[in-house]
């Protein structure tokens, strides 16, 4: 699918604030307000521009809108940078024919009927049309931490570009990111041939491990350890994950290795949905323990002994 670029379309950027982007969409609708302005194109640009308003002022739909078109459309490229104004478009599964086109013989659907002309060409105008070729794409890769999954993140990446060096670029990570998944910039790629399309930068996403964490599909697991007398009596547990502080309410008489449920704590998916924490309980005693807690724990050991002779 091939998303418009709000932002462009309202000469913004992603950093821009709300009141910059009504700042901008007031001097844009008032240009091509229909009132002021009859032309066709005008009426184009006055529907673009009220569109992109109504996406870039709402918080929720903004969010999705950078989510997606960092995945499936747009991406963003540093300021300084010669590629700045380049869009980047995602092909999607759905043109399975204009993908094919374009990937192997580096041009679109639209321009097979011009290339197929050339038979129809004069003999001279034959001698001098060459075919395009498209650029060889560029691939790498980069790391993403399970946090930066999690909440969405801004990465920068460098390529070597043919000639002109390195070239360094932001890219914004989707939320919900997985390992393996693959960011397609289009036209960052090398240069085409003959009035060929540039090829593409293809960025392989590998999801790092966490030191605490181990993720299953959404889901997360953690080990915590506590004090038998947490473990019998149960109350509030403090923990951390992925940088969120969690409190947890541990129930009463749990055992070792017994999993407590966190719903929505967990990683989570492409459409926003949260997976749930499980903690993994082991119990053991703390390292130094008072003379009073020793004795404490005496007591509790008599009163299991009498326990236990009552069973026999």
């Amino acid at each position: 699918m091939k998303y418009k670029n709000y932002y462009e379309i309202l000469g913004v950027n992603r950093k821009s604030t709300k009141e910059e982007i009504r700042v901008a969409y007031r001097t844009l609708a008032k240009k091509y307000h229909p009132d002021a302005n009859k032309t066709k194109e005008s009426e184009t640009m006055f529907k673009d521009v009220n569109e992109a308003y109504d996406v870039l002022t709402d918080i929720e739909k903004r969010r999705k809108y950078d989510r997606q078109t960092s995945k499936l459309g747009f991406g963003i490229v540093d300021s300084e940078s010669s590629l700045s104004n380049v869009k980047y478009e995602f092909k999607s599964g759905v043109n399975v024919i204009n993908d094919l086109l374009t990937t192997i013989l580096g041009f679109k659907k639209d321009d097979a009927q011009n290339f197929g002309d050339i038979d129809n060409a004069p003999q001279s105008e034959k001698k001098t049309k060459q075919k395009q070729e498209k650029g060889k794409d560029i691939i790498t890769h980069i790391d993403v931490t399970l946090e930066e999954g999690l909440l969405g993140a801004e990465k920068k990446i460098a390529i070597k570009a043919n000639k002109s060096g390195m070239k360094t670029f932001s890219v914004k990570v989707p939320v919900g990111i997985k390992n393996g998944d693959r960011i397609r910039l289009a036209a960052l790629g090398n240069p085409g041939k003959n009035g060929g399309k540039n090829g593409d930068l293809l960025i392989h996403v590998k999801l790092l491990e966490d030191k605490e964490c181990k993720l299953e599909g959404i889901d997360l697991y953690k080990d915590i350890t506590i004090s038998p007398a947490l473990a019998a009596v149960g109350g509030n547990y403090f923990t951390e994950v992925l940088g969120e502080k969690i409190k947890v309410t541990l129930p009463k008489h749990l055992h070792d290795s017994e999993l407590v449920t966190i719903s929505q704590k967990g990683y989570i998916s492409e459409d926003e949905k949260r997976g749930d924490l499980f903690l993994k309980v082991h119990i053991d005693l703390p390292e130094n323990i008072s003379e009073r807690e020793e004795k404490l724990y005496e007591q509790l050991l008599k009163y299991e002994r009498k326990r236990n002779e009552k069973k026999k």
